[in-house]
């Protein structure tokens, strides 16, 4: 068997070749500057016309080079608001009823507050919906979550459905907190290139009562080791890898997922893998899932993907559902918040396609020579601890705050050119192609298990129709 891809190669290869467009926390990279709809009562928005007019005002300052990002950010807002103008009142999505989802350091004090008392609501007074037959480990709301993208981490990861699946995943999360615990404030985002040189000073991961919690206490600990997909990959150790003991969730407990598999306390080697140049560029991608294509659970002429029983699951994924309770931990990981810049969010967005998109933002643009940033995988691995796992990384409520900045950049792509890019698809229904599988259509049906009915890939490319109202700061 051919060795197995290391993702870690290419992000460290991506140091190398990207830099920040702009200093850390500095206005350029911020999203606080752009005007919102006004807080009445400092959780709930309100329609606001006059702030809505400034999305869609064509500013000058902007052509500046340095300020790619912040172009195409308006640019998208400006698509928005224009194609919501022109709609009748009675149209199921307006300006009146268009939701602005928010960056976590731009919201008030009280929303902050709000929000993550929702989500204590969702796993601590919630029972879950979830059979103890299906999934033995879960004890409350938030569980359900977590066993949902267990049981189809193999169909959304690596292939056509990454962006949409995440998307609707995200909206019904933020749908149980509003209807089930009563939250009314915005839907929070993660804005990675705002902290890249530390995340333990953002908003997000401060510890304070108004964070999303700190980092797990600090313990000696050598890297991690994962496997998924087919890819073996020891991550090197953070900052942290202990329980998170602050902020609010200092007392969550994760129920369901394995114990991660730590190496022992040596050196990392960050040099090592380095001899060739994009290590996903390779031609025969055997080396990924094995030589054996049977460690793909779809076949060659893989379906539309749907939550199978338990006894169809792999003896990983079963264990994975089983009751495992333990702490919350984390392990910020300085390394891989610095393939979270500014200038790596710019290449992904310079994609001209969807499949380029999903293919970059996790490394594996197969015909590019160049190093690749990972937005999505360092997203989770700069927070490091559960977010290590690929499956269970849901237990850990800042996942829900790093996917929807995925989405927003997503949504950022798709509005430079709405007409065409929002109901377009790509990929293919099996991890890395493999095995070779048919490409995704609009008509594929996507599944969450008891979260929700299913739905199908139209119903979620565009963020102001079907279920969805809102759009990004």
């Amino acid at each position: 068997m051919k060795s197995l891809v290391s993702i870690l190669s290419l992000g460290l290869l991506l140091t190398r070749s990207h830099v920040s467009a702009a200093p850390q926390g500095s206005p350029s990279s911020s999203t606080s500057e752009l005007a919102a709809p006004v807080s009445t009562d400092g959780i709930n928005e309100s329609f606001n016309e006059t702030a809505f007019a400034a999305f869609d005002v064509q500013d000058a300052s902007l052509d500046a080079p340095q300020l790619i990002l912040q172009k195409m950010k308006r640019k998208y807002q400006r698509y928005i608001v224009r194609t919501l103008k022109k709609r009748p009142r009675s149209h199921s999505c307006t300006l009146r009823n268009l939701a602005v989802r928010k960056e976590w350091g731009s919201m008030s004090r009280r929303q902050r507050i709000a929000y993550t008392d929702a989500v204590k609501c969702l796993y601590s007074k919630k029972p879950p919906l979830s059979s103890l037959s299906n999934v033995p480990g879960a004890r409350n709301r938030l569980d359900d979550f977590v066993a949902s993208h267990i049981q189809q981490g193999q169909n959304i990861h690596f292939d056509g459905y990454l962006f949409a699946w995440h998307r609707h995943f995200v909206h019904i999360y933020e749908k149980a907190l509003r209807e089930e615990c009563g939250y009314k404030g915005p839907t929070p985002y993660w804005d990675w290139t705002l902290f890249p040189d530390d995340p333990r000073k953002s908003p997000v991961f401060d510890g304070s009562a108004t964070s999303m919690s700190g980092n797990g206490e600090s313990i000696p600990h050598g890297g991690t080791y994962v496997t998924a997909f087919g890819l073996n990959v020891t991550l090197p150790p953070g900052t942290g890898g202990g329980c998170v003991k602050d902020g609010p969730f200092a007392n969550l407990q994760v129920n369901l997922g394995v114990n991660p598999t730590i190496v022992p306390l040596t050196p990392v080697d960050l040099t090592a893998n380095l001899s060739s140049v994009g290590v996903y560029a390779s031609a025969d991608r055997s080396d990924v899932l094995g030589d054996n294509p049977s460690n793909s659970s779809a076949g060659s002429n893989a379906r539309p993907f749907r939550v199978p029983p338990n006894n169809d699951l792999p003896p990983a994924i079963r264990e994975a559902l089983n009751y495992n309770p333990r702490c919350l931990t984390r392990d910020i990981n300085l390394f891989w918040a610095n393939q979270v810049r500014t200038k790596d969010v710019e290449f992904l967005l310079s994609c001209g396609n969807v499949d380029c998109l999903e293919k970059r933002s996790d490394g594996w643009e197969l015909d590019r020579t160049l190093p690749q940033p990972l937005l999505h995988a360092a997203g989770h691995f700069s927070v490091g601890g559960l977010q290590n796992d690929p499956f269970a990384s849901p237990g850990d409520p800042v996942f829900y705050l790093h996917h929807a900045a995925f989405d927003r950049v997503y949504s950022i792509w798709q509005g430079q050119d709405g007409d065409t890019r929002t109901y377009q698809v790509g990929g293919t229904r099996t991890p890395f192609n493999i095995p070779p599988s048919d490409k995704v259509t609009l008509d594929d049906p996507i599944d969450f298990g008891v979260l929700a009915q299913g739905v199908k890939m139209r119903d979620v490319m565009s963020t102001i129709d079907g279920p969805y109202c809102y759009m990004y700061d």
